[in-house]
């Protein structure tokens, strides 16, 4: 593992204190450092394990969350660019950005039930 990151933002966890955290995405790993009460922490999750993202506009709370395949989530604290990271990842893992947004499938009703229009 190895390269340089296409994003690096401070970031926090959620009910976790963490000093001097760093969110970085590289194009095979999401990696989260920082310091907490009992020292270094580091957790890379690989982007294979990632199942969707969620981001919110909001910036003094979670804003970022990393739903994993096999259960779970990672919320994050971005403290700049969600959006960005948003995006990026979308790309990365081959998804639409629009794909939750998208409108509810619409079947054809069915042909034995008729309405009238008042």
């Amino acid at each position: 593992m190895s390269g340089s990151p296409l994003l690096s933002n401070r970031c926090r966890l959620a009910r976790r204190t963490l000093w001097f955290g760093r969110a970085l995405l590289f194009t095979d790993r999401v990696c989260i450092r920082g310091w907490t009460w009992r020292g270094r922490y580091e957790r890379v999750v690989p982007l294979e394990r990632i199942e969707r993202v969620q981001w919110w506009a909001v910036d003094d709370d979670v804003n970022f969350l990393i739903h994993l395949r096999e259960g779970g989530a990672v919320p994050l604290q971005l403290m700049r660019q969600a959006g960005t990271w948003n995006v990026k990842l979308h790309r990365l893992l081959g998804q639409s950005l629009m794909a939750h947004h998208s409108p509810v499938d619409v079947h054809p009703s069915d042909s034995s039930t008729t309405s009238t229009v008042p």
